[in-house]
């Protein structure tokens, strides 16, 4: 899409996505970022979705151990 496109970001709503780009090239330091990558970002989906009061996500928080900030 354009600038001039009305919907300018992608996801939920008009939420804007920056994007991540990873390299795996097979280093340890390539695999500790892709591990970190792979655990925050859904992470941060199921904190958002606690946030918003959905049991499944809360469920899940316990069950993988997620510290929840905002039940603290």
């Amino acid at each position: 899409m354009g600038l001039d496109s009305p919907r300018r970001g992608s996801g939920i709503g008009r939420s804007i996505h920056a994007g991540q780009v990873c390299v795996a090239d097979g280093t340890e330091l390539a695999g500790e970022k892709l591990r970190r990558v792979l655990t925050n970002d859904p992470a941060t989906g199921v904190l958002r979705h606690v946030d918003a009061g959905y049991d499944i996500a809360e469920e899940k928080a316990d069950e993988t151990g997620l510290r929840v900030p905002m039940r603290e």
